[in-house]
């Protein structure tokens, strides 16, 4: 396995937020549909989707479960997408 150098560390906000902004997307949700749902602020889910700010697990696991994916899933997906 391929050890993450500091690039692709530095880059796990942005790449995190582009895998969330996906499923949003796909599942045509707003940014304040899925706050509401998720149970956290419109503005926090538009930083995450930025690269701003990441989320806690409870966070990960709540968004994951309005978007009807598991956690693992999106983190495999930030995960590939770092390999590139």
């Amino acid at each position: 396995m391929k050890a993450p150098n500091q690039t692709s560390l530095n880059q796990i906000p942005a790449v995190f937020g582009r895998v969330l902004r996906e499923e949003r997307k796909r599942l045509k949700l707003s940014q304040e549909q899925l706050a509401l749902h998720a149970e956290v602020d419109r503005t926090f889910v538009s930083q995450i989707e930025r690269g701003v700010r990441q989320p806690t697990l409870t966070t990960l696991v709540k968004l994951s479960r309005v978007l009807q994916v598991a956690p693992s899933t999106l983190v495999a997906r930030m995960e590939r997408l770092l390999r590139r």
